[in-house]
């Protein structure tokens, strides 16, 4: 008796039985290596869980480590900036001064500032921001503050003072950059002497009027090996100074030119420095989701 023919399988692309496997077999069958089809996917599924549930330890170790960051990077900043309440005296001047940090977690930068009387009478004055966030910033702050204020004991002149911090960022933190505003303010002449690297321009408000000023030339400190220059400025009774960094006015969504024409707008004509911070923060914004601010406003007396 001879075994019957075996017949091909159907590759006629005709519709299978509800639940059948195109080999004939049904969804519950085995598969040639043992295992159900149900069985791999259950173990699909368990696998993917598994890999979930190891993603949330990362995920919470990881915001652990930021906040704590965050938290350092405020200490060390507000050990290294001295916090003022409301106004305070400086020859000649009546001062008002805001460090506000951004809203984003271990986003705090590198602003900073100084007001400080020098042995001369002259005041110093100066403003400035290190590139980045965290931990390297706030060290970069603290290097380029601490440096500033032991370099204008020597009296010297504000844009050889730019000139010194911008060799010091190329020797010591090469992988940033930086921008300051620094100079001295003369109680008895009321004359800002000032130079500048690469920062906002400061605004002036006297009487109905605010302007930015004309800035002399200079650029990021670790950008280049180039020069800074210096400019002058007579101040009378009642003006107002206003030094900010560019957390207060850039903005994804604006132009910085945009930004500076909101500032001036908004401080034209505030003859109070206190009143002057809060018609700023209300009208740009008290602080950036993405950068911190950091804002002084000086009342010549």
């Amino acid at each position: 008796m001879r075994t019957p023919a075996r017949m091909p399988p159907d590759r006629s692309g005709a519709a299978q039985p509800d639940g059948a496997r195109p080999d004939g077999g049904h969804p519950g069958d085995a598969h040639p290596d043992g295992a159900s089809s149900g069985t791999t996917q259950t173990g699909l599924t368990e696998a993917a869980t598994a890999r979930e549930g190891a993603a949330q330890p990362d995920s919470a170790r990881l915001a652990a480590e930021l906040a704590a960051e965050r938290n350092v990077t405020l200490e060390l900043q507000r050990a290294i900036l001295p916090l003022h309440e409301g106004p305070f005296d400086l020859p000649g001047l009546r001062a008002v001064a805001r460090y506000l940090p951004a809203s984003q977690d271990s986003r705090v930068g590198g602003d900073w500032y100084i007001t400080a009387e020098m042995p001369g009478g002259h005041v110093l004055i100066a403003i400035g921001d290190v590139s980045g966030h965290g931990l390297a910033a706030a060290a970069g702050m603290a290097r380029l503050r601490g440096a500033l204020a032991g370099l204008a004991i020597t009296g010297s002149r504000p844009e050889r003072l730019v000139g010194w911090l911008n060799d010091l960022v190329h020797h010591v933190g090469p992988e940033h950059t930086a921008s300051v505003v620094a100079g001295y303010f003369d109680p008895l002449t009321r004359v800002l002497t000032w130079a500048q690297a690469g920062h906002p321009p400061p605004v002036l408000v006297r009487g109905q009027r605010a302007t930015t000023l004309r800035q002399p030339a200079g650029i990021l400190l670790g950008a280049a090996r180039s020069g800074y220059e210096a400019a002058s400025l007579e101040l009378f009774p009642g003006d107002l100074i206003l030094l900010y960094s560019d957390g207060l006015i850039e903005r994804r969504h604006r132009s910085l030119d945009d930004g500076l024409t909101a500032l001036t707008t908004a401080a034209a004509g505030i003859n109070d420095p206190e009143d002057m911070i809060s018609a700023v923060l209300d009208t740009l914004g008290s602080t950036d989701t993405e950068d911190d601010t950091c804002l002084v406003i000086l009342y010549v007396r």
